[in-house]
């Protein structure tokens, strides 16, 4: 359900136009947050890998430049919540992925587009980075404090009441 949820929404971010492809609004990371504090770092990587797949195989940019931004972005974002998830609130956990993938994004355009100033995109992307890491953490803090993902006795989000 936390993967489906992710693509979802994340399809949906695909589709609002943006002026940079890695300026989203990151909001299908409420998924991934939830998933790395209940479930641990595994379960973030897999959220975050199967959503940049399902999200652009539904919109049509697999194997093209924005596939690789958001598989780099998605799997350094995962990769450093993961490691930080002990040190960090969920606000912050969801802060620190945002800057680890707008890092690995600017970093993996610099690689397909070589002539891209990456040094000029820094500040926007990392003020950009930390709005939506603080939103997007705030929400996941919001729904997490809620039960979200619930855990019933057929598993997450089953239909099972909370207890």
């Amino acid at each position: 359900m936390l993967t489906l949820a992710a693509t979802a929404i994340g399809v949906l971010e695909g589709l609002v136009p943006r002026p940079l492809p890695f300026l989203k609004p990151g909001l299908a990371n409420v998924a991934t947050v939830a998933g790395i504090v209940r479930f641990g770092p595994g379960m973030g990587l897999r959220i975050n890998l199967l959503r940049s797949v399902g999200a652009a195989l539904f919109l049509g940019t697999i194997a093209t430049p924005t596939f690789v931004l958001s598989l780099a972005g998605g799997m350094a974002s995962a990769l450093v919540m993961g490691l930080a998830r002990r040190f960090f609130s969920v606000t912050g956990l969801s802060l620190a992925g945002s800057l680890a993938s707008m890092a690995a994004q600017l970093a993996a355009a610099g690689v397909l587009l070589p002539g891209l100033p990456v040094g000029r995109l820094v500040v926007p992307a990392a003020a950009w980075g930390t709005l939506s890491g603080v939103a997007t953490g705030l929400a996941a803090a919001f729904l997490i404090g809620r039960g979200f993902p619930r855990l019933g006795a057929d598993g997450v989000d089953s239909m099972d009441p909370p207890a």
